[in-house]
């Protein structure tokens, strides 16, 4: 008689007793699996949650598995896909095995040993399997890039029908906040990211908004135990000398703080963050599981281990709370395939015992913990540089001077306020003072008090180039320009991009140069020497001359237009001469500057240097002061610098009045102050050759001034 195909049983066998047999019922297919909600739970790690499926189908029964990690077999032959049944078929999902039969008569059981299809040995109880690590694994399969791209991971089923499967998700505690996506079609992916992806992508958002290592440690710290269900843990870096070395913690009961600080009893580790129940203290993990994890960086679950002293890593002074471990995971934290720390999770007896789940999650949040640490660790290094060259930027500018200039003097006072004035303003600027001024000093106090201080400061000297270097050195040129251009160069002004060019004696121009460099003011783009691609800049424009740039327009050698495009704003920088009360100030800068570099030298000045210097004429200005200085700083052979040292000039320059040196013998002659005025002002205006811009411009006086002392010269002449 053929039997009917619509009545059939599974006789199931756990371990070495056959304890059950299952009705199937038509229309009503059964899961098999380690969860305890499956019409057939298997009490076995090496079971996947759901495991394999008994359904009926076009007069038949059939078993598929459902992309378990260790696959299903048939009379020990591992399926792929649906495999039909037949009376007597072995059925084997980890230690429980199945005969499949249409009838109870028509059973015989099988031998308790060596049947086809045992896939391992008989199931255990946590109390018979000895302490042990149980599992190693070295890559996380929940951040592999399919997982991210909706598809399903191993071990993981979707289907239409009630019978299918959810998504896998690490036994479903990462879902645990998370709302589960709908179920898509089979053979189809699913259009919201699975549970665990989405806790992950979650993770290193907020991992990404920490500020420091600490504060990252103890999120994920608490995102982990969360997630698996544990309530001890920590994070722990290995301390220095320790990356890929042997085991070097200190066996002892005792426990650290939970600190970023190394601990006193165990320093080849440093506690990043730590948990515990509330009254207990958290133990590091011990130096057999230490020692494995360098020896290969593997993430691994260790359980039953409650009474051994090695995985524990105590001695016989072991505490009571600590002995009650049962189950530890240690997750490594990787850094450029170097062993940074570790994640550390351990439960207690009476408490759920840690899992290959819980071992896979563990590892993937350390993995993602790993890439925040890196980038925190690159960016405190970053910013240790940061603020080192910061540091030193500004001991190079109180060397150099340029955090700000010595002297306060009226005419400096005036001139530092009106600096304070245009810095934040975006006009083009005109510098105008003798040579040895101090016009850069005043061009970079204006870039550093502006918006663009940021930016670079170039400056160029115009007079110290030829026509032909000057226009490669502005505008840049491309390679084969002229003999010699080996290679493209970019210019001054796209060099100074974003912030401020200087130019120094602007007045040295050459007149083809002035029209391209107005196209430039103007806002119009440039043209490389020998290259025909428009370069445009956004640079801040800065231009100094001790020329006088009136006779030279009228004489036919600076541009008019130019002249008017430059002079927006027109600062003066007043010479040495016009502040004498700064001679001294800058003299002591200079002296206190040389002996910091050099740590000998005089101290100070004697009475008669003090005032053969306020007595001097400076014709080169602070620079030949700062060179003077300098001068006695190397030859004065003690504390004190004398007249001798300094070795000053006497120089004669047009308008400046000139000063005997102390003690020197002139022939004197009855003149009152008004005499002496008229006298140098007709010695200028022949020196200018009459022009009274210029007269002025050496006067250090307005023109207006100069008018109406030369009309007061011509209604009183001198007798």
């Amino acid at each position: 008689m053929q039997p009917n195909r619509r009545s059939a049983y599974l006789i199931i066998r756990q371990g070495n007793r056959w304890t059950d047999v299952f009705r199937l019922e038509n229309g009503r297919s059964l899961v098999i699996g380690r969860a305890s909600s499956n019409e057939i739970p298997v009490a076995d790690e090496r079971a996947s949650r759901r495991h394999a499926e008994v359904f009926f189908q076009n007069q038949d029964w059939f078993v598929r598995d459902l992309g378990s990690r260790n696959g299903t077999t048939v009379d020990g032959e591992k399926i792929e896909g649906q495999r039909i049944l037949a009376p007597g078929n072995q059925i084997a999902v980890a230690s429980c095995r199945m005969t499949f039969v249409h009838s109870l008569e028509d059973f015989v059981p099988p031998p308790p040993e060596g049947e086809p299809g045992n896939a391992g040995s008989p199931a255990q109880t946590q109390s018979d399997i000895a302490p042990a690590i149980t599992h190693r694994q070295s890559k996380a399969a929940l951040l592999e890039s399919r997982v991210f791209d909706g598809e399903i991971p191993q071990g993981a089923t979707v289907g239409k029908s009630p019978e299918a499967a959810p998504i896998a998700n690490a036994g479903g505690k990462l879902s645990a906040n998370v709302n589960t996506p709908t179920a898509a079609p089979k053979g189809e992916t699913l259009g919201a990211q699975p549970p665990v992806a989405v806790e992950l992508l979650q993770l290193a958002f907020e991992l990404a908004q920490q500020s420091s290592i600490s504060e990252a440690c103890d999120l994920a710290l608490r995102r982990l135990l969360q997630t698996v269900g544990c309530s001890a843990g920590g994070v722990l870096r290995l301390g220095p000398g320790e990356s890929n070395s042997a085991a070097g913690t200190k066996k002892s009961g005792k426990t650290p703080a939970a600190t970023a600080e190394p601990s006193s009893a165990d320093p080849a580790l440093i506690v990043l963050a730590a948990h515990e129940n509330s009254g207990r203290a958290y133990h590091p993990v011990s130096e057999t599981i230490l020692g494995t994890l360098k020896r290969d960086s593997s993430a691994l679950l260790a359980r039953n281990i409650a009474t051994d002293e090695e995985l524990l890593g105590q001695d016989g002074n072991a505490s009571s709370h600590v002995l009650n471990t049962s189950s530890v995971i240690v997750a490594p934290l990787r850094i450029d395939a170097s062993l940074f720390g570790l994640i550390h999770l351990y439960s207690r007896r009476g408490e759920p015992d840690l899992t290959p789940d819980d071992l896979e999650v563990s590892l993937a949040i350390a993995d993602v913990l790993a890439v925040s640490l890196k980038n925190l660790l690159k960016q405190q290094t970053l910013e240790t540089k940061l603020t080192s060259a910061k540091g030193r930027l500004d001991e190079l500018e109180k060397r150099v001077g340029h955090g700000d200039w010595v002297g306060n003097s009226e005419s400096m006072k005036r001139l530092r306020e009106q600096v304070a004035r245009v810095a934040p303003t975006q006009a083009t600027i005109l510098i105008r003072g003798e040579s040895g001024s101090g016009k850069e000093l005043v061009a970079r106090a204006i870039h550093d008090r502006s918006p663009r201080a940021t930016g670079p400061f170039i400056a160029i000297n115009c007079a110290a180039l030829t026509p032909t270097l000057l226009e490669s050195e502005l505008f840049g040129h491309e390679k084969g320009a002229f003999t010699g251009a080996t290679d493209r160069k970019l210019g001054k002004f796209e060099l100074a991009n974003g912030g401020t060019l200087m130019l120094d004696e602007l007045g040295e121009m050459s007149l083809e140069i002035q029209a391209k460099f107005l196209r430039v003011l103007e806002g119009q783009a440039f043209e490389r020497v020998g290259g025909g691609k428009p370069v445009k800049v956004d640079v801040r424009v800065i231009a100094a001359t001790n020329r006088d740039l009136e006779q030279a327009v009228k004489d036919g050698d600076f541009r008019s237009d130019l002249y008017f495009r430059l002079r927006v704003i027109e600062l003066r920088v007043p010479s040495l001469r016009q502040r004498v009360d700064d001679i001294m100030p800058l003299a002591e800068f200079f002296l206190h500057q040389f002996r910091n570099q050099s740590g000998h030298g005089p101290r100070g000045f004697s009475p008669r240097a003090q005032k053969a210097m306020l007595d001097y004429h400076w014709p080169g200005n602070v620079r030949e002061l700062k060179n003077c200085i300098e001068r006695a700083f190397v030859l004065a052979p003690g504390d004190l610098a004398e007249p001798e040292d300094l070795a000053l000039s006497y120089l004669q320059v047009p308008g400046a009045s000139h000063r005997e040196p102390a003690g020197s013998t002139v022939e004197y002659r009855e003149r009152t102050l008004d005499d002496i005025e008229n006298e140098h002002i007709q010695a200028t205006l022949k020196h200018t050759g009459g022009q009274k811009n210029r007269a002025a411009a050496i006067l250090g006086i307005e023109r207006s001034t100069l008018d109406r002392k030369l009309k007061k010269l011509g209604e009183n002449p001198s007798g």
